[in-house]
């Protein structure tokens, strides 16, 4: 894969994990925030911790592991929700 391509591609799977945490009421600025410089510094740091012997197949592989981890995040958690005292939630019910 050209770098170029891999850029573009993993600028994609971001913005779409964004798109589904900002769907289930999560912040999705802070999705973009957290993978996109998260993920060009996996492809640095990771040769530098096998000293070179990292080949293109698994830095790609572990690269896009950021977003996938994200999306998993994202699926799982809950949206966020309202902090109200029990009067204030029975009000609202109508008792």
């Amino acid at each position: 894969m050209q770098p170029m391509t891999g850029f573009v591609l993993y600028g994609v799977c971001a913005a779409i994990v964004a798109a589904i945490a900002g769907k289930k009421g999560l912040s999705w600025s802070a999705y973009l925030l957290v993978m996109l410089p998260l993920g060009p510094a996996v492809a640095i740091i990771l040769p530098l911790f096998t000293q070179g012997s990292a080949n293109s197949v698994m830095t790609t592989a572990l690269v896009f592991c950021v977003p996938l981890a994200a999306l998993m995040i994202a699926l799982f958690s809950k949206g966020p929700t309202t902090l109200t005292s029990g009067t204030e939630s029975r009000e609202q019910k109508g008792a």
